[in-house]
Parts: structure tokens; sequence; C-alpha cells
């Protein structure tokens, strides 16, 4: 049984459903103490380097950190990072978009399980 890759709108809502849940959970992961919260953060930046990493290979260009922000960004850093592999909302997809999509999904997926 094959499973179907992710459509361009349903990889926009996960993109969209996470960024709403950062914007939500970031903040209060950063105004908790304890090494469980402090953990939980860098397992969620991880993700989003791992979207950077995506991009990056995907364009052909060196990888770059992505910036720690404060905590209320990450939902920002989220949408940036996601709509860079996915293409802006309306935005024609590329040619290699259908592997990228699904990546990009499965990434999107594991930060959504850290939450």
């Amino acid at each position: 049984m094959r499973l179907t890759e992710p459509s361009q709108e349903d990889a926009e809502r996960l993109l969209e459903r996470l960024a709403d849940r950062l914007r939500v959970v970031g903040p209060r992961l950063a105004a908790r103490e304890g090494a469980a919260a402090h953990q939980l953060l860098s397992e969620i930046r991880a993700g989003l380097q791992r979207l950077a990493d995506l991009a990056a290979e995907t364009d052909g260009e060196p990888r770059r950190a992505v910036p720690e922000l404060a905590a209320h960004a990450l939902g920002d850093q989220a949408l940036v990072l996601g709509h860079e592999l996915l293409g802006e909302p309306g935005q024609e997809p590329g040619p290699r978009a259908a592997t990228v999509r699904a990546a990009t999904v499965q990434i999107l997926q594991d930060i959504n399980r850290l939450i």
C-alpha cells in the first residue's frame, strides 16, 4: 500500500497550525523554570534548523545556523523557513516540489509531536 504524498494545501495548513501552536507554546516554555522546558525549546529549535538545512540543500547553498531568537518568535521562524521550502501560499510549486514538500511535512510533523 502506497501512502499518498501531502498536497501543497495540506502542507501549508500544517505549517500554519504549527506556527500558531508555537506562538502559544514558545512563550510558555520560556517562562518555565527547569531543564525540561529548556530541553524542549532546544529540540524545537533543532527542528527549525532541520528546515533551514533542507532549504540550503534544496537550493545548493551552504548550511547556515538559524538564529536563536526569543521563544515568542518560534512561530514566525517556522513560517519563514516553511515558506522558503513550500513557497508562498498560492505560488506555483517548483519541479522538485513533491519531494521537498514531503520532507518538509515530515519535519513539521516531528516538531508538532514535540509540543
